[in-house]
């Protein structure tokens, strides 16, 4: 069963979608990029095979992400970390209060920006993570015009209080906490080097995998790819959520 569901995030509705294989099913949260949205081919297979391994999943866009009718309320502008922990945070509250998942058996696969969130949120309720092409900074990028870029496309741009809201947080000490976790990357990725994913399993504890996805994206774009990220990734949550 899939539902689109609404939860609010200080006062801005957020619209996900809830896939439910059964009642108090073990639950996999999905965190989507910088400019990304729930919708993502990726993040539609991703939930897909969750569900077809007995993981309920929720999927949901950010405030300001997504498009039409599914668009969660914000401007993406706004967009700060500490703005998507609390979305995210209040996603698992939303999964509480539902009653319908394990509550003791949650997950969370974050991409990009999304794995930020995972790992900066530092949330205890969540039992075993995976990151997807997940940098443990972000860098200021100036144009010509003077005004700051989004990445990767930089057809969209920042505030300036999203680069002063990052200085708050340091994820190489956070990912201490982030446990057991999987990082995945590919060793293509020009948008996030690959050395982002070094340094973060450098810094995290045991547990922890690091994988290199030869000839992947920044997106796992080619079908092959996504399909190993997906494999790995119910491998690490088959071991830590059953």
């Amino acid at each position: 069963m899939e539902e689109i569901v609404t939860f609010h995030s200080e006062n801005q509705k957020i619209v996900g979608n809830l896939h439910l294989p059964y009642q108090n099913a073990p639950c996999v949260v999905t965190l989507h990029g910088l400019e990304s949205s729930k919708d993502s081919r990726k993040w539609s297979k991703i939930a897909a095979r969750l569900y077809d391994e007995g993981y309920a999943c929720l999927r949901f866009n950010f405030r300001g992400c997504g498009t039409g009718s599914e668009k969660s309320e914000g401007n993406f502008e706004d967009a700060r970390l500490t703005g998507r922990i609390r979305d995210y945070k209040c996603a698992l509250q939303f999964l509480h209060d539902t009653g319908k998942v394990d509550m003791r058996k949650l997950g969370v696969i974050g991409s990009s920006f999304g794995g930020m969130v995972a790992v900066a949120a530092q949330d205890r309720r969540i039992e075993a993570m995976v990151c997807l092409s997940t940098p443990y900074i972000i860098p200021q990028i100036l144009n010509e015009a003077g005004e700051y870029d989004a990445l990767p496309s930089g057809s969209r741009r920042f505030k300036k209080r999203f680069y002063e809201d990052l200085q708050n947080y340091d994820l190489l000490e956070a990912v201490r906490s982030a446990f057991p976790i999987m990082i995945l990357h590919g060793n293509l990725d020009e948008v996030v080097p690959p050395e982002h994913a070094q340094k973060l399993y450098e810094a995290a504890q045991d547990p922890k995998r690091l994988e290199m996805v030869v000839g992947a994206d920044h997106v796992f774009s080619q079908t092959g790819h996504l399909n190993k990220v997906i494999d790995l990734s119910l491998e690490w949550f088959n071991k830590y959520l059953r």
